[in-house]
């Protein structure tokens, strides 16, 4: 089995990735679209995607990928802790750090860290936090990185300080796409839907009551542009699983005959690392 991921070696999307292909071959992809692609082709049989980040938000590129483009299903979710690391070579004398390199999310997750301990050195953006690791490892100045401990690992580095990120609770989720159709699995734990209502009062609240009716709690619910119709609306929705898998069938069947479109996600377990 081969599992797509948002590369390069030593981004979150591979620590997510090694989660679940430990003894599988893995392939990294320079974009999202193209990690979704490569399932979608055949060139991997499933892949693993960022979804949403505790204080960012949905990633809205893979939301709107499987809405609208691919014909995949969510196998799992993989909840995994965001931990900064500040990075060095070996031989990198720390009071003369001037430059430090990370993808601008990674920066950003560090600012206070960096404020108060290198308020003079320069901040430069990298498309990954790998991508840091690498610049310095071939890098002639006093420099450093931002990422994961797998960077240092990959380029033999040192990490000078741990967990520097001031958010101790961040976390991302990362879903598993494959073509297995999981929307059949009425009583896994978790359940994704993407429908669009009729544009008139009322009628988004009365979907919603469906899942009180049925006793589904809904943990999530997000909005995106529907695609070549101006001003309206797909609503991507996370439901937790409380029900009978005939409760759970027979709700969702209420909401698409309700609805003006429907797509059923998958429904899946959650795998929590935090």
């Amino acid at each position: 089995m081969k599992v797509g991921y948002l590369g390069p070696k030593g981004t979150f999307s591979e620590q997510a990735v090694l989660k679940i292909a430990e003894i599988c071959e893995t392939e990294p992809f320079s974009t999202i679209w193209e990690v979704i692609d490569s399932v979608e082709s055949g060139k991997t049989d499933k892949c693993v995607v960022p979804i949403e980040n505790s204080t960012e938000g949905c990633v809205n590129i893979t939301v709107d990928s499987v809405i609208f483009d691919a014909d995949l299903y969510i196998q799992s979710q993989i909840n995994l802790p965001v931990e900064q690391n500040m990075i060095i070579k070996k031989e990198t004398d720390p009071s003369k750090i001037k430059k430090i390199y990370s993808h601008p999310q990674g920066l950003a997750q560090c600012r206070p860290f960096l404020i108060k301990n290198y308020p003079n050195a320069e901040l430069i953006s990298t498309n990954s936090t790998a991508d840091g690791g690498k610049i310095i490892k071939y890098s002639d100045d006093d420099c450093a990185a931002i990422g994961l401990s797998r960077v240092a690992e990959i380029y033999d580095l040192k990490i000078l300080h741990k967990s520097i990120q001031s958010d101790t609770q961040n976390f991302t989720q990362f879903a598993v796409l494959s073509k297995n159709n999981t929307a059949k699995n009425l009583d896994s734990q978790k359940i994704s839907i993407a429908f669009s209502t009729d544009n008139s009062p009322g009628t988004l609240c009365k979907i919603l009551n469906l899942f009180e009716i049925w006793d589904l709690n809904m943990t999530k619910i997000v909005s995106r542009p529907m695609r070549n119709k101006a001003e309206e609306y797909v609503f991507f929705t996370d439901l937790e699983n409380n029900g009978s898998p005939e409760d759970v069938k027979n709700c969702l069947s209420m909401v698409q005959r309700k609805t003006s479109f429907f797509k059923n996600l998958g429904s899946y377990p959650v795998y929590d690392y935090r």
